[in-house]
């Protein structure tokens, strides 16, 4: 097209006054600082999320069968073979949680113990949060705790004796109270470190151990489902529904935390918003270089109008200036952007202080943000453009 050769030409051409070519890169740079502070802020922001998701997986299952009515049901109510033979689902595991109260150090502090058996480790990654003890250590009456639940319980050192109390349903008494009480000794055997909420609310023991605690011997208190893929969630979610039946509440991770998923992406539209802010006034530099340019080429203008040229084609060739400004601005902002954030998620350059469970800041790069940012800020800059040039050509 005849205006966008134009518009190339004015653009690397000399210009009469230095000012108009320092005015251009100053504008340029303009553009490509906020390009690629966006999309390494939007990098950082899908990385942090999904390192929540990762952790989520420790403590919420892919799926979760709960009873609609009580706190508990009888094991064999839900046939776990039936379950891990449905195509997508690679574990199954049974568990039991209560309230309780545990008592270390002279300190009582009430807890929310979950028993659970050997394939509960499949169906969660909770064990790869162990920071001191062992796992494998529940199996010998030990209970696990998260760093600062075991800190709330004065228990710091592994081997500290722990005991539960919970309610016995089957002995209570008002003339003997002490008779209505079920005691488990155990021993702490390992601490868990994740995040806050995983740190505080972990408590483990073996299933049968917590039933005989709980008094509820074959009973449970819900059935944790890992899936092969999550993306497959939803449709095995029906067909675990249809396996066991309207007494039972099927619930994937996403509708458990529909609220929080909620908020994360209130937040990440949000930091587009401010970004693309940001971005508008950043292309408000265009306006300076594209006035100069127009100033310096009044007698081209001139010409072109004698030789013929119409209005709408003048002003194509100044708005095609500000785009090629704006475009060479945003490309070096983008490879600028994606260069740091791909250094940052692969290496971890940039660590985090003060002994996070991230070693580095989390940084998730995509390709679909980055072209979302490209066009933000090439509509900012096409819109900035249009609007100098029919204000000088009016």
């Amino acid at each position: 097209m005849l205006w966008s050769r134009f518009a190339l030409r004015y653009m690397f051409s000399p210009k009469s006054h230095s000012v108009i070519n320092i005015i251009a890169w100053v504008s340029l740079v303009a553009v490509a600082i906020p390009t690629a502070a966006m999309i390494i802020l939007l990098a950082m922001f899908d990385g942090l999320t999904g390192s929540i998701e990762e952790l989520n997986t420790a403590i919420d299952a892919d799926i979760e069968i709960v009873a609609k009515r009580g706190q508990t049901f009888d094991s064999e109510a839900i046939n776990i073979e039936e379950l891990v033979n449905i195509d997508g689902v690679e574990a199954v595991a049974p568990y039991i949680e209560q309230s309780v109260m545990a008592s270390s150090a002279g300190r009582h502090y009430p807890i929310e113990v979950r028993g659970i058996d050997a394939r509960y480790f499949d169906a969660k990654t909770i064990g790869d949060y162990i920071a001191r003890g062992s796992m494998e250590s529940i199996y010998s009456g030990d209970i696990i705790l998260g760093s600062a639940l075991a800190s709330s319980l004065g228990a710091y050192g592994i081997g500290t004796e722990i005991d539960l109390y919970a309610l016995n349903r089957k002995q209570i008494s008002t003339l003997l109270p002490t008779s209505g009480i079920s005691k488990l000794n155990s021993r702490l055997g390992g601490i868990i470190s994740a995040n806050n909420q995983i740190n505080e609310s972990v408590a483990l023991v073996e299933l049968e151990r917590a039933q005989q605690l709980l008094n509820h011997k074959d009973r449970i208190s819900g059935v944790a489902v890992k899936l092969c893929n999550y993306n497959d969630a939803e449709h095995i979610a029906e067909r675990v529904s249809t396996l066991v039946g309207e007494e039972f509440d099927v619930v994937t991770r996403q509708r458990k935390n529909a609220s929080i998923n909620a908020i994360l992406r209130m937040e990440k539209f949000a930091i587009v918003l401010i970004g693309a802010l940001i971005a508008l006034v950043a292309t408000f530099a265009i306006v300076g270089s594209v006035v100069m340019l127009m100033t310096e080429k009044r007698r081209d203008i001139s010409t072109l109008r004698a030789m013929g040229a119409s209005h709408s084609l003048i002003c194509k060739i100044f708005v095609g200036e500000g785009l090629l400004l704006t475009s060479a601005g945003t490309i070096l902002g983008a490879v600028l952007g994606v260069l740091l954030a791909f250094v940052q998620q692969h290496w971890g350059v940039v660590k985090i202080p003060g002994g996070s469970i991230f070693e580095a800041y989390p940084v998730s790069l995509s390709i679909a943000d980055v072209a979302v940012v490209i066009v933000i800020v090439m509509a900012m800059g096409a819109t900035v453009s249009t609007l100098t040039v029919r204000s000088r050509f009016r």
